[in-house]
């Protein structure tokens, strides 16, 4: 192929389907080219196979090449393809990227994919994704990378309105009652230690787990659920902040007003709690640390004062009188449904 100002790469038997600058009838592959290099913005061309019966060609200028327009690069034995020599001749862009040629300055630019970066789109751009937020338009529960300091974890991602209202809910902690890992006392509630981070991408199972979630996520509701019977229930509790770590590290009491009866229904019917004090929220804790307090619940007496609660429902429990239920109800000394010791599986989840 005679090179006239650019060098023409020559694809037998394929044909480029996209907008032509115009068509031409031509004696030869010069000629052809020649028509191409007379428009500025010609960069390829597709010529008949053979002649007709004038002994003619015809020539078609196009302004897209194969490697911007793949889809519509394709067999054909009616035409050959020619097309100016490319700088993405040698398919640089990496990932999926589009190749865009600039003939006049012979160098091309990369379009990449989404999710990858750099000149040849070489690099995966790593966004920190630390809330199931973005999962909420597939409409569908499912585990999900989060990423925190660049750092993926897979974190399960509920989303529907499990019974604390619609959207994408993230994982937090999940808290075996039976077990102390997640005790009042437990320092798990005041550092940033993670703990089994694999249980985090299991549902509402048994598996015990702390998440960066609870440092890292940024949420306006909590929704704490527990497991009754194979039944989960659930309550939400509004509240704005930047981590629940941010609630609970410090030991400060935080009050929330969402009443006795709602927290009872975690539980159910057989809920039982003493009728005054009456604290709930965060490190709810009354006058002696050794009685019934909880990082995240209510707590009674059956005395008018806070000094020596004896009944709690919630998550991250501890104290008198049965030290080892850390979630759940435990309830002694006159309580209103009768002494209770349940344990359960306590869900945390932020939105």
């Amino acid at each position: 192929f005679t090179n006239i100002i650019h060098t023409f790469t020559r694809h037998w038997h394929h044909y480029l389907n996209v907008t032509k600058l115009g068509t031409f009838v031509v004696k030869d592959s010069f000629n052809c080219a020649f028509e191409c290099l007379r428009l500025p913005s010609c960069v390829s061309v597709n010529l008949a196979s053979s002649e007709g019966f004038d002994g003619k060609l015809w020539c078609e200028a196009l302004s897209s090449d194969k490697y911007r327009n793949k889809a519509d690069f394709r067999g054909s034995e009616s035409s050959h393809h020619f097309s100016i020599k490319s700088p993405c001749s040698s398919s640089p862009c990496q990932n999926g990227g589009t190749c865009f040629a600039n003939y006049r300055r012979d160098s091309f630019e990369c379009i990449c994919e989404e999710g990858f970066i750099g000149r040849f789109c070489e690099t995966e751009q790593i966004l920190e994704f630390s809330h199931c937020d973005f999962y909420d338009r597939f409409n569908t529960s499912q585990s999900a990378t989060l990423r925190f300091d660049l750092s993926p974890i897979s974190v399960y991602c509920h989303v529907g309105d499990l019974g604390c209202g619609n959207g994408a809910w993230t994982t937090v902690m999940k808290i075996d009652g039976t077990k102390r890992t997640f005790h009042y006392n437990s320092t798990y509630w005041s550092d940033e230690r993670d703990f089994n981070t694999p249980g985090g991408n299991t549902g509402f199972d048994s598996e015990e787990t702390k998440l960066p979630t609870y440092w890292r996520t940024p949420f306006t509701k909590i929704c704490l659920g527990m497991k009754i019977d194979q039944k989960v229930n659930f309550i939400v509790i509004n509240h704005h902040s930047s981590s629940l770590f941010s609630l609970i590290a410090d030991g400060q009491y935080r009050a929330t007003s969402l009443g006795r009866d709602t927290w009872k229904t975690l539980i159910g019917s057989q809920a039982s709690l003493q009728n005054n004090c009456n604290i709930e929220g965060f490190n709810a804790i009354g006058g002696s640390a050794s009685h019934s307090k909880a990082r995240i619940g209510y707590i009674a007496n059956e005395q008018n004062d806070c000094s020596s609660c004896d009944s709690r429902i919630g998550i991250g429990t501890g104290g008198y009188s049965d030290d080892g239920n850390t979630c759940g109800n435990r309830a002694s000394h006159n309580p209103d449904n009768g002494v209770k010791s349940i344990k359960v599986m306590g869900y945390i989840l932020v939105q």
